[in-house]
């Protein structure tokens, strides 16, 4: 709950950062499943697996139907410890945001943290890799 606490404030904040990304035609094939909805946003996910074992998780920002600018967040915990993030930064209403992504390792004590937010408001929720589909 702590963490879905803090996706929600972090949603609510104005985040600028930006994260590497891959370009529009490579996230237009990837099987994209929506974790998190606000104001006509959706914060999407799929996932990959690497020559290590973790799943590399592709995350995005569809603003095609917000109501207004948002910014998507993610973060994998272990047992509610923090390992990796990623933030969009603002996404205008209308477009859809680069693909960041983040390491999310094998295992029941992992969990991939997500949510999306408006200026004043956001929602979030939390996933184990099973929940969210390959790419």
């Amino acid at each position: 709950m702590r963490n879905l606490s803090r996706t929600l404030a972090v949603a609510a904040a104005t985040v600028a950062i930006t994260v590497p990304s891959f370009g529009a035609a490579q996230a237009a094939g990837n099987d994209w499943k929506t974790l998190s909805t606000f104001d006509g946003g959706k914060v999407q996910a799929c996932k990959v697996a690497t020559k290590s074992g973790d799943w590399k998780v592709k995350l995005r920002v569809d603003a095609r139907k917000a109501k207004s600018k948002v910014t998507g967040m993610a973060y994998v915990t272990k047992n509610g410890d923090e390992l990796a993030n990623w933030t969009s930064g603002w996404v205008k209403k209308g477009k859809v945001s680069s693909v960041g992504t983040v390491k999310l390792p094998r295992g029941k004590a992992y969990t991939l943290d997500a949510g999306i937010g408006g200026t004043n408001a956001g929602n979030g929720a939390s996933f184990k890799a099973k929940n969210v589909p390959g790419c």
